[in-house]
């Protein structure tokens, strides 16, 4: 947070010296006679563009939390299945998917994302997935209590089937490129056309396009970190899955 913080603060004090230098090499205090038009192009094009840009910071937001629970239900659903199989009474069974269970959880912790931070997929953790419906395929009833455990068994590694591929999709999913483009486009256009903008004060006016430049970086900062939410500042690390194997591990 520090880093991005000195980062956008060099960048506006940046951009704050420029608009001394082009103050001062077009003498844009003269262009008062401009004041109004200009003034009432940044309201229309700041209206607009302050409501795209809270749109798109508010679907990254989205996304970003979607992402973050169902990281957090995929574990808690891998602890649940656990308890599960103990209603089966077979400790050959329980063991078996306890270990099968920790072998996925190990691979989800060493791979901390990166693959999805990339927009791939790992086939390691697939296969490890794929093991856990292997060790419910070779469940043997011995009555009708072990029926009716298999088959909430069964529902519930479904349900968490379906969260981990929602949980997959969601990772690689990211902003239109056209969408991002566009946005970042408009800050750029935002600042040039504040940069001539004309202040009777050459004080008042740096001070404007410091706040204005620390404004325009964050957003970008914020977007790119929320939009692509296995890297930077705000990734998402697979702390649930090592809560997991910490409880697998003294359970006995």
């Amino acid at each position: 947070m520090r880093r991005t913080l000195i980062t956008a603060f060099l960048f506006a004090v940046a951009m704050a010296g420029l608009f001394s230098l082009l103050r001062e090499l077009f003498q844009t205090d003269t262009f008062f006679p401009e004041a109004s038009a200009l003034s009432g192009f940044l309201t229309v094009f700041g209206s607009l563009y302050s409501i795209l840009t809270a749109f798109v910071i508010l679907e990254v937001w989205k996304q970003y939390n979607n992402i973050a629970e169902l990281i957090d239900q995929e574990a808690q659903g891998l602890e649940q299945m656990h308890g599960l199989t103990v209603y089966f009474r077979d400790d050959k069974l329980t063991a078996a998917m306890k270990e099968a269970i920790k072998e996925y959880a190990s691979l989800i912790i060493e791979g901390q994302f990166r693959k999805l931070g990339g927009r791939d997929r790992t086939t390691r953790s697939n296969k490890a997935f794929e093991r856990i419906a292997e060790i419910l395929s070779h469940v043997h009833f011995n009555d009708d209590h072990d029926s009716v455990v298999f088959n909430q068994v069964l529902e519930h590694y479904r349900q968490m089937a379906r969260t981990r591929t929602e949980r997959i999709n969601k990772s690689v999913r990211r902003l239109p490129l056209l969408l991002k483009s566009f946005i970042y486009i408009a800050s750029f256009f935002t600042l040039v056309t504040f940069s001539f903008m004309p202040f009777s004060t050459s004080q008042y006016g740096a001070l404007a396009m410091l706040v204005i430049s620390f404004q325009q970086i964050m957003i970008f900062f914020i977007i790119e970190g929320l939009d692509n939410p296995f890297v930077g500042h705000w990734r998402l690390t697979p702390e649930p899955f090592e809560r997991l194997l910490r409880y697998l591990e003294g359970v006995e």
